[in-house]
């Protein structure tokens, strides 16, 4: 078979001289350009000249031929004659941004080919088995696609126009609206909901429910939305049981050990079966997740199913890079921040709390009890904290009850809201009369001489 030819270059050299002949003629062109890089040049004098032209605009100075010619020296030949042909060959630097499109391009394009004959030397070589080296290969491109272009600052007074828009918009019901998570309190705090492009961390000590209450969110904004949940703690099977039990109102208990099951049990049973096939709810149990794991699998069901919102279960489980476990726990948050942004998605990602809150009388969490990183609630949008009272008091006034602290909310009101939680079927539901956290009780003081032995 012919091996077919090659239709295009994997470089355009003209492309690359225009953008340095316009940074040379016109050193704001700089702010048009995107973020272009020295990498992305083919050619190394180029490569060399365009990292000169950067540091010298960078440090505030003017960079003419000359000024170029010298920052440069021997490493280009010929470096003034050739820096002076560019700058004369370019009339104009309106269309640098359009070169420097060019240039990444062809860039990305090179790389892409240099990841493909990598990965056929990995498949040839490697004794490694192949879902390895196909994680190894996701990451190599998902680096490639990481380029970015640079999105140029604008004055607010032009985008006045839209944004009054999009606010009758709003006023009309029609604009785009936050993301129900099925507890009408909890919305309240949250300004209505979930918004796309938000990161919600729920945060709780263990045994408080906060697997259970991200299922009952899921599942509530399945019914209207799409919802994925990544669970790297629960198999799908414990994932199954938890939903049908909440949704069909069935014990828990009895579906873990079905002889105990009653006739009216399978009516909820066929219910919840039923409401699960109508919903557009999404699970996945693989462990250990990295950023890149949880970036690929948000963009497969968003691009076969559509995606609304993301729920990940738990961030601690979670694998990342860095040299210490707080800056890997700063690199997933502030990926999955970016990655809400980038999918026009909520992302509800739950955490663990330090065990030093145990220590204190009042246990109910903090924003500092948050373990392992600051970055938490810095890159979050809101941070919600779950606390049941009967966890360390078995006849607290409030048994039955989960208080959810809206500690930290950009958008929202900060504020505690209660839900009801039915523990045996990890089913969480509105209160029906609303709900105040109920007062200690004061202790009486103590009466002392005739009186205490009276």
């Amino acid at each position: 078979m012919r091996t077919p030819e090659r239709t295009m270059e994997l470089f355009n050299i003209s492309a690359e001289q225009s953008v340095l002949g316009a940074l040379l003629i016109d050193n704001d062109a700089i702010d048009r350009m995107g973020d272009l890089q020295a990498d992305h040049f083919y050619r190394g004098d180029h490569r060399t000249m365009f990292a000169e032209i950067m540091r010298q605009i960078g440090a505030g100075k003017a960079c003419d031929v000359i000024s170029l010619h010298e920052g440069v020296g021997a490493r280009v030949d010929e470096s003034l004659a050739y820096a002076h042909q560019l700058a004369s060959n370019t009339p104009s630097s309106a269309n640098i941004g359009r070169y420097a499109g060019i240039v990444r391009d062809k860039a990305l394009k090179r790389g892409l080919v240099a990841a493909g004959r990598q990965f056929v030397e990995m498949a040839e070589t490697s004794i490694e088995e192949g879902s390895v080296l196909v994680d190894r290969a996701g990451s190599m491109l998902e680096k490639l696609a990481e380029a970015k272009v640079r999105q140029e600052p604008v004055r607010a007074s032009d985008e006045m126009s839209d944004y009054v828009e999009e606010l009758e918009r709003r006023i009309d019901g029609t604009g785009a609206k936050p993301i129900s998570t099925g507890f009408p309190d909890v919305d309240k705090r949250l300004s209505g909901g979930v918004r796309r492009g938000e990161l919600i961390v729920v945060a709780a000590r263990p045994k408080m429910g906060k697997t259970a209450f991200a299922q009952n969110v899921a599942n509530n904004v399945s019914l209207d939305h799409s919802s994925l949940f990544l669970s790297m703690e629960m198999p799908k099977k414990q994932l199954h049981d938890r939903n049908i039990a909440s949704l069909g109102r069935v014990p828990l208990s009895r579906l873990l050990q079905p002889a105990d099951l009653e006739n009216n049990d399978w009516t909820g049973i066929t219910h919840a079966i039923q409401k699960l096939t109508d919903m557009n709810l999404y699970v996945d149990d693989q462990p250990a997740l990295r950023l890149l794991d949880v970036r690929m699998k948000a963009k497969q069901v968003k691009r076969r199913h559509g995606l609304d919102l993301l729920v990940i279960d738990y961030l601690q489980l979670m694998e990342g890079e860095g040299d210490n476990r707080n800056s890997q726990i700063e690199g997933i948050t502030r990926g999955l921040k970016s990655l809400a942004k980038e999918l026009d998605i909520g992302i509800v990602l739950l955490s663990q709390l330090n065990r030093r809150l145990e220590e204190r009388p009042n246990k109910r969490p903090i924003p500092a009890d948050l373990r392992d990183s600051g970055a938490i609630e810095q890159d979050a949008d809101a941070v919600l904290f779950l606390y049941r009272d009967e966890v360390y008091h078995p006849d607290s006034p409030d048994k039955g009850v989960c208080e959810v602290n809206v500690a930290l909310c950009r958008q929202g009101e900060p504020g505690t809201a209660g839900l009801a939680y039915i523990g045996e079927q990890t089913r969480f539901e509105s209160l029906a009369n609303g709900w105040e956290r109920s007062q200690p009780k004061k202790e009486e003081p103590r009466r002392r001489g005739i009186a205490e032995h009276l």
